[in-house]
């Protein structure tokens, strides 16, 4: 609460152009809801240049519903991110240290963890303000922040699992496991990998049985019934086009040796200074052993892997960087490590001087609020940190929100950015569309055999409308990415042939149509898809309802004993 408590009083955050795009997407869920598309799709409220984009299949919603209600119900959309944002801090905050209780069932060790992780982790450069909260708060990589803080509970499961012979965690693996796939694809990638590498290290000491392998299994089919409404969607479209890579940036792909010194040696950056600390304080104390040792060897090795040019980019970026985008997005690698050496020095120290334990979380909790105080305090000086080219805070307007300045939003000027949505319309479209054809959406133009025409295209209801088209034309090109589900009528309502062109694009056989109809309809797989998502959920909410119960009755029946 200490961190918050002044984004409630201000009632305002500080954001920048990545928190525009969510801002935009949010809108056009709220918009979605309102029309009754609780399993929202293509974008249909955001003007007719982005009508028909496919983001939801890319970039799920689900997780984000508790923020779309509260953003409904009060009408104040600052004041419902921030009070979202604190849930999800006391969520991720709660499920790391259970993971951690549940496998050590050391509360002590368990609670530095959790605290180390979730004031430390953090996507992007190793600067005190972008510890993964504070970057939560400025709704910048939001989704994969968020992956982050909760990727400890989905790898201390498995590796539970895989190298502690206890099976007792695969639910909870499973269950966390398609929260990230709903969230971030770039994160949840890294956590996967992972994974894998971890079940092949197993097999290699030969500690992978049967019974590992029917758990794996079983929690890989239930990871897909959660995720199911994203996840079969999203293979389908996949495959009926071949979408563009995210915008990568080459820079981040192993930068060099400096980068990682940079981050060691940085006194901003919190884990590797308590690393460095504690790994002082154990030589003094003549406690660093064995597991120290592989520990720190694994820190740094994570570091050379994810920030220096010692590892190859260079050869796995092609096949690697539509879906990774940026090397910090696997930072939870390093953090979980650094967080964990941490948790175990403050228990094994703490035993010798009783203070080391609330300096640290008095430390941690210092370090966290100076970096959030850019939205309070700080606002009103110079910003570092970001790659702005003004490096001072404005008001959002039409003009300004177009650079990569920070803006003053509050529940009032927030509509500012509503009214002029940036949706990413560079991401996620078939190769070559935004190269050669970025006109095409921008301006909604359109082709009458290969001919271009402005001012031909309108929105109505759930409706793209292609008008006043001439009598002999034979291919309508459409300014929207091909995605199956699309369906188009002329002006009779009658069915016209509708096809993927050469360029990726929607293209109609008008058969002397005058005006074209396009609609979307969900397949029959992202249907079946909702609906074992729905029973999948239902199931599990049963489960642990019946769980609550059993234990009240269990508590009754001894409480009852007793007493007699």
């Amino acid at each position: 609460l200490i961190l918050f408590l002044p984004f409630l009083l201000n009632g305002e955050l500080v954001l920048w152009r990545d928190s525009q795009f969510h801002l935009a997407r949010f809108h056009e869920l709220i918009m979605d809801q309102q029309y009754g598309q609780f399993f929202p799709d293509i974008v249909r409220h955001s003007g007719k240049n982005t009508w028909g984009y496919g983001l939801n299949f890319f970039y799920p919603s689900y997780f984000f519903y508790p923020l779309l209600f509260l953003w409904r119900l009060t009408d104040l959309p600052i004041t419902s991110i921030i009070i979202f944002n604190i849930l999800v801090l006391y969520f991720t905050l709660w499920s790391n240290f259970s993971i951690m209780y549940k496998i050590t069932s050391k509360l002590k060790l368990s609670f530095t963890f959790s605290i180390t992780y979730i004031l430390t982790a953090g996507v992007g450069n190793a600067i005190v303000d972008n510890v993964a909260i504070s970057r939560i708060e400025y709704m910048t990589q939001y989704a994969s922040n968020i992956v982050l803080l909760i990727a400890p509970v989905i790898l201390l499961s498995l590796y539970n699992i895989i190298f502690l012979h206890q099976n007792n965690t695969w639910l909870r693996a499973a269950i966390y496991s398609s929260i990230a796939i709903m969230l971030s694809i770039p994160t949840t990638l890294g956590i996967v990998l992972t994974v894998v590498f971890m079940v092949i290290v197993s097999f290699f000491k030969r500690q992978m049985t049967w019974d590992k392998i029917k758990f794996l299994l079983i929690t890989l089919a239930v990871i897909l019934a959660l995720s199911s409404a994203f996840v079969f969607p999203f293979l389908q479209q996949r495959g009926a086009n071949s979408w563009s890579n995210l915008p990568n940036n080459p820079d981040l792909f192993g930068a060099n040796f400096n980068t990682v010194f940079g981050r060691l040696f940085n006194i901003e950056d919190a884990l590797s200074l308590l690393v460095i600390i504690f790994a002082v304080l154990l030589f003094v104390y003549k406690k660093f052993n064995e597991t120290y040792t592989l520990l720190t060897i694994s820190y740094l090795a994570a570091m050379l892997f994810l920030y220096s040019n010692l590892f190859p980019w260079y050869l796995v970026n092609p096949a690697l960087s539509g879906a990774l985008q940026m090397t910090y997005r696997w930072n939870f690698l390093p953090a979980i490590v650094g967080s964990v050496f941490v948790a175990l020095a403050v228990n094994d120290l703490g035993k010798i001087k009783k203070w080391f334990f609330p300096i640290v979380c008095l430390g941690l909790l210092y370090l966290a609020f100076n970096s959030m105080m850019l939205n309070t305090v700080a606002k009103k000086f110079h910003v570092d940190g970001f790659n702005n080219t003004i490096n001072r805070l404005i008001l959002p307007t039409k003009d300004s929100i177009k650079t990569d300045g920070l803006f003053t939003v509050n529940n009032s000027n927030i509509q500012v950015i509503l009214n002029n949505p940036n949706l990413a319309l560079d991401d996620y479209r078939a190769p070559g569309q935004m190269k050669y054809h970025k006109k095409n959406y921008i301006e909604s133009l359109v082709k009458f055999d290969q001919k271009t025409y402005p001012n031909k295209t309108t929105v109505k209801g759930n409706s793209f409308l292609i008008n006043t088209i001439p009598r002999n034309v034979k291919k309508v090109q459409t300014p929207i990415t091909y995605l199956k589900g699309f369906v188009a009528f002329n002006e009779s309502g009658e069915k016209l042939s509708l096809y993927k062109d050469t360029e990726g694009f929607i293209s109609v056989t008008p058969h002397g149509a005058k005006m074209i109809r396009l609609e979307y309809h969900k397949t029959w797989v992202h249907q079946v898809s909702i609906l074992i998502f729905m029973l999948s959920w239902a199931i599990l909410g049963g489960y642990w309802i019946f769980n609550i119960w059993k234990g009240n009755i269990y508590e009754n029946t001894l409480d009852n004993r007793t007493s007699l």
